[in-house]
């Protein structure tokens, strides 16, 4: 039996904010590198191949989602002739889309690969007959990069390498086929180009995806808008749009307290999402469910946001003593930075201790082109 997938409409107001995306800066030049890296294929015996890490939530899986949508596989769309002669009919699969699997070896990948790709037969074969079908389907097929999700499952936690055999068959395959290859996963998965000469240098450098960063924790100054603008880092600029984006498109509205222009109002969301985007669409969603389930209040609220952070982080809350931002244990301070994945990663400096609890709507000045940044493209997935 299918699952049944909620659909986003008026009466189901969690399904639609799930289903918001929001299309920023970083996420378009990741698309572009992606698209530049494809269009090399064909020049060159070998193009060049893509790794692209983020923590989780970041926007890695909706990222492969898009990539999906742009290169779409036509059914029976392409035509070829064996060496034997035989004329063959296969789809036209531009970019081959799959996960790792979490026990990564080579025969599960290469049927996976085959399955994709169209081939009747692929789930038979012995280790070589399949890596043979893999070649030939895939410049059968017109593909031009071979893209895979979860690819950090390759490298353990301890930054060991658990998949030797499955990194030698893609070097080969990329090697025989001159497509690219494009991993995405979690920041131990740089790991992988490390431990290997050959496999370094068929990769451009790794392309990150990092949280927002808010920078120093200075509120801005009662000046003239464009010195105040100076003082803001443009990722902070960049969460504040973030925040205007999900405002504009939440299914029930923000209360007239909630300012999202306000620096400690922001902050307050900050500190719950950590500079993540999936982390604040947890926090909205589960703001979704808490209105949905109390059947009070038809907005959102601090004191709704104060219940769903508590329901949407309860394990964060629990292993790294976060405090919630939306109720009276919060002084004002930054997040701790998130569990870096053996791999250091930029994170915004914490607030030194000590500080006055600011009041819950102010303490901070809105410019005008903090506004205008918040105009971030806004679009439903």
């Amino acid at each position: 039996m299918n699952a049944v997938v909620p659909v986003p409409t008026p009466s189901n107001p969690w399904a639609v904010m799930q289903s918001v995306f929001v299309e920023h800066p970083l996420f378009d030049d990741i698309m572009v590198e992606v698209e530049d890296v494809l269009s090399l294929h064909g020049s060159a015996a070998e193009v060049p191949c893509v790794m692209i890490s983020g923590v989780t939530g970041i926007g890695k899986s909706t990222l492969f989602g898009k990539l999906v949508e742009r290169y779409p596989v036509t059914k029976d769309g392409r035509r070829t002739v064996l060496a034997s002669g035989e004329e063959l009919t296969v789809d036209d699969v531009p970019l081959l889309a799959l996960e790792m699997p979490s026990r990564p070896r080579v025969i599960p990948v290469a049927k996976a690969m085959l399955k994709a790709l169209g081939d009747p037969l692929w789930n038979k074969g012995k280790r070589e007959d399949l890596e043979d079908r893999v070649d030939l389907y895939l410049r059968a097929c017109g593909t031009k990069g071979v893209l895979i999700d979860e690819a950090q499952r390759a490298v353990d936690r301890n930054g060991a390498l658990t998949a030797a055999d499955l990194i030698d068959w893609i070097k080969s395959r990329h090697g025989n086929t001159g497509i690219s290859f494009i991993f995405l996963g979690l920041p131990r998965m740089r790991l992988l180009v490390e431990q290997d000469g050959q496999f370094d240098r068929r990769w451009d450098n790794d392309i990150p995806m990092p949280p927002y960063e808010w920078g120093r924790d200075i509120p801005p100054k009662d000046v003239p808008d464009e010195e105040a603008d100076d003082e803001e880092p443009e990722s902070r600029l960049f969460f504040y749009g973030l925040l205007a984006a999900f405002q504009r498109e939440s299914p029930f509205p923000f209360a007239g307290e909630i300012d999202i222009g306000d620096y400690t109002t922001a902050k307050r969301f900050y500190y719950a999402s950590r500079g993540v985007i999936g982390r604040l669409k947890k926090l909205l969603a589960m703001a979704m469910r808490v209105i949905m389930r109390e059947k009070k209040d038809k907005e959102i609220t601090f004191a709704v946001l104060e219940k769903a952070f508590d329901r949407a982080f309860r394990k964060d809350k629990a292993l790294e003593r976060l405090v919630n931002p939306f109720g009276k244990a919060w002084k004002g301070e930054l997040p701790p930075p998130l569990p870096q994945d053996d791999v250091p990663v930029p994170r915004a400096r914490p607030q030194p201790r000590g500080g006055q609890a600011p009041k819950r709507g102010g303490g901070g000045r809105k410019s005008e082109r903090n506004l205008a940044v918040m105009a971030a493209l806004t679009k439903r997935s």
